[in-house]
Parts: structure tokens; C-alpha cells; sequence
């Protein structure tokens, strides 16, 4: 049985290190906000905010597994030139439909009422992990309601996103009761990842915006290389633009939280210079 355990804890301890699961940073002093999912009564997207509505709003997306509580502490950072928002993906945190795995398309559907006009611009929307490309979903289905996108540890290449050995382990039915809800949430997410990602490849044509890559030259979890795929498909984007982390590894929205706030600062300073300059 101690054998089992260790098993166990070694598949969900990797699980968490694989899909970028962070820290949960201190919410007190922050909002918490619920808006219905369109199409499902009983399904409600939660978020934390830190409201400043006259100030352009920035979202961050969390990867698999994670929730809106990793992103506390950018929420009060950035809360001097934005309305920060970090939501819990539908299955994660307090959103309803918990043990649902859905296609990237209703994750983005669900996200897109936060879409909102403020401060003179659309959101600048930030996804980690795999958020990164739930957030080019989303940029692809509403590209008139995105500012910038910013994609940080984040795979477009659906080659690279395959299942590892412990997400083979955590479908194991004698595993199965040992793990927590939002473990198996995430190891079905894994499963379905590589279709989902495939999918997304037919409409990154459709995003607009302007796109940054924050990626680590030491992420053994979505690697490094998949820059090259990201690069060579934006290449016809004037306003692509890649920030290497040397020898940094994946959690970088935790690790190198300075250096993703520095950058989102930096965008939101620029997309004022190209709305009052047309030069950014």
C-alpha cells in the first residue's frame, strides 16, 4: 500500500509540476465575481478582480491544473495601470462544472463576456501553460475585442503536446479514487490536449493583435522548441514579439513574476503610444 501511495503522490506531484499549478497568493482585499455561462443554466464562470474601471483591464488565464488565486499578487502589482482579472477556468477553482473537459472553443466562449472596453483599449489577455492557448482561442474567436495577447510558457504545437508516462498512470482504475477532482480534470485535459491544440491551428489566422511569447530556454515541460512552430507562424504578424528566459523552466508567471509584469507594462505603454501615435 506504501508502495501504491508513493506512486500516487509521485503521478499528481508531477501532474501539478507538468501543467504549471502554482501557489494560491493571498485574495483578501480582492473581489470575487460570478457571470453565467450562455447556454447552461447551472454553469457559472468565477474570477477575481481588482476593479478600477476607468483603467484598461488585463485577464490572465491558468493553466492545467490551477485557478485564479496563483494571480493574486499580479492583481495588486498591476492594480496602478489596469483592472487586473484572473479567472478560474470552467472545472477548476469555484466555476461551476467541475470534472467537465471541454473543447478550447467553450472555454474561450465562456471567458469573452470579460472582453470589455476600458481605458481607451480592449483587454491584454494573458495566458499561462496551458492557458496560453486557450487565450489564442480566444483571441482567434473575438479578434476585434483583444487588445494584445500575451502567450507565457504556452505550446501552439500540437506535437509537442502529448500525454506524458503519469498521466498514463493516473487513468489507471485502481489510481483513479486516489486522486483529487481537479487532478483528474486536468489529466483529461492532457488527453484531449493534442486534438485540441491541432484544432486551433486552423484559426490562428484569425487573431489581429499584437503577440508576445514569453517562453524559458529550460521548459522540459512545453519545450522550448515550440517557439520555432510559434514564430514561423506569426511570421506574417507585424507586431510578433518573443521574450527568451535563459535557462528559466515553466512556472514563469511564478518564478519570473517581475519580468511578466515589467512586460505587461511595456505593452500596455505601447498600445497608448499606437492609439495616440499610431506607432507601436
Amino acid at each position: 500500500m506504501r508502495t501504491l501511495v508513493g506512486i500516487l503522490l509521485l503521478a499528481a506531484l508531477s501532474a501539478g509540476c507538468r501543467f504549471g499549478l502554482d501557489y494560491s497568493g493571498d485574495t483578501t482585499g480582492l473581489s470575487r465575481r460570478d457571470i453565467p455561462v450562455e447556454g447552461s443554466e447551472d454553469t457559472q464562470l468565477s474570477y477575481l478582480i481588482n476593479e478600477s474601471p476607468e483603467k484598461p483591464r488585463v485577464i490572465f488565464i491558468h493553466g492545467s491544473p490551477g485557478d485564479s488565486r496563483s494571480y493574486a499578487d499580479y492583481l495588486r502589482e498591476l492594480h496602478d495601470v489596469a483592472e487586473v482579472i484572473a479567472v478560474d477556468r470552467l472545472g477548476y477553482g469555484e466555476s461551476a462544472g467541475a470534472g467537465t473537459v471541454l473543447p478550447f472553443e467553450e472555454h474561450a466562449a465562456s471567458i469573452a463576456p470579460l472582453l470589455q472596453e476600458q481605458g481607451g483599449m480592449f483587454p491584454i489577455v494573458v495566458g499561462h501553460s496551458l492557458g496560453g492557448p486557450i487565450a489564442a482561442r480566444l483571441a482567434a474567436d473575438y479578434p476585434d475585442r483583444i487588445g494584445v495577447l500575451i502567450i507565457v510558457a504556452g505550446g501552439l504545437d500540437a506535437d509537442l503536446e502529448e500525454p506524458r508516462w503519469y498521466n498514463e498512470i493516473a487513468r489507471w482504475r485502481i489510481v483513479q479514487p486516489f486522486l483529487v477532482e481537479f487532478l483528474k480534470v486536468s489529466n483529461r485535459e492532457m488527453w484531449a490536449c493534442h486534438e485540441q491544440v491541432d484544432l486551433l491551428d486552423g484559426v490562428l489566422d484569425r487573431i489581429e493583435c499584437p503577440i508576445v511569447f514569453i517562453h524559458g530556454t529550460a521548459d522540459t515541460l512545453v519545450p522550448f522548441e515550440t517557439m520555432e512552430y510559434s514564430i514561423e507562424r506569426f511570421r506574417s504578424n507585424p507586431h510578433a514579439y518573443v521574450l527568451v528566459l535563459i535557462g528559466e523552466g515553466h512556472s514563469i508567471t511564478k518564478l519570473r513574476s517581475e519580468e511578466v509584469s515589467e512586460t505587461i507594462r511595456e505593452v500596455l505603454r505601447g498600445v497608448r503610444d499606437f492609439v495616440e501615435e499610431d506607432d507601436f
